[in-house]
């Protein structure tokens, strides 16, 4: 079967077939280089453009106030402080932490935050544990706090890289999310983010997939009645890091 799929799927017999259309349809064969993708204006480049990086942190903000996500200013020593706080605020008894190298926690000051929290369960999303069993760990947390790569100002969207140590299962599973973000990602559009990791990329970056996540799930197509939580955490925050 898997020999039969390969060659169907081979470049040979999708030029066959896409001969067999032409001929049938008497015209010549639609060559994309005939027809090269010309942009009508600029807007990509353009957008938030004027803005400074304070008024663009203003703006970032701003629009994730209007998706339902929170925005929240530490520097990397005050970032630790916080987490417990939050943690003893919403009541958490059920942590998951991405697998990530020590060094990434060491990097916020997060080295062992977790260990006095008042937390009864820490699961640790990783590749050793399974699919299934990480997406368990997902299902029962109360919170998941993970790392993310980019703030979107012109959406309030932060981006995450699929990866091993940190799926997307990791996101949307919990019941409260937090998305630590260096202020250093802060960048104007969507296209700026991608262009950022299409540079990533090419140092030798991999990933499944890269996850733009805008707030909390936020659903209003019964009766255009907005309701959070459905199909994603309750509750989204953004860390960003200042001096990060």
């Amino acid at each position: 079967m898997s020999s039969l799929l390969e060659q169907a799927n081979s470049k040979e017999n999708r030029e066959q077939f896409l001969n067999r259309l032409q001929k049938a349809s008497g015209r010549k064969r639609h060559q994309l280089a005939d027809h090269p993708f010309k942009p009508l204006n600029n807007l990509p480049d353009q957008l938030l453009a004027d803005l400074d990086p304070e008024d663009l942190y203003a703006e970032a903000i701003k629009n994730s106030k209007s998706v339902n996500a929170t925005v929240v200013e530490k520097s990397a020593a005050q970032v630790a402080d916080y987490l417990r706080q939050l943690v003893a605020e919403k009541g958490v008894k059920n942590l998951l932490l991405p697998g990530v190298d020590q060094a990434v926690w060491d990097n916020y000051g997060l080295g062992d935050w977790y260990q006095h929290s008042g937390v009864a369960t820490v699961n640790t999303w990783s590749p050793q544990a399974g699919r299934m069993t990480n997406e368990e760990y997902a299902n029962q947390a109360d919170l998941a706090v993970g790392m993310a790569d980019y703030l979107i100002a012109s959406t309030g969207t932060v981006t995450v890289v699929n990866s091993p140590v940190q799926g997307r299962g990791f996101n949307f599973l919990p019941t409260r999310f937090v998305a630590i973000v260096p202020k250093s990602g802060l960048v104007r559009s969507t296209r700026e983010a991608v262009e950022k990791y299409q540079h990533r990329f090419a140092d030798g970056l991999t990933t499944s997939a890269i996850t733009f996540i805008s707030g909390p799930s936020n659903s209003g197509d019964i009766e255009m009645e907005l309701v959070v939580g459905v199909h994603g955490p309750l509750e989204c925050t953004y860390l960003v890091v200042a001096d990060r």
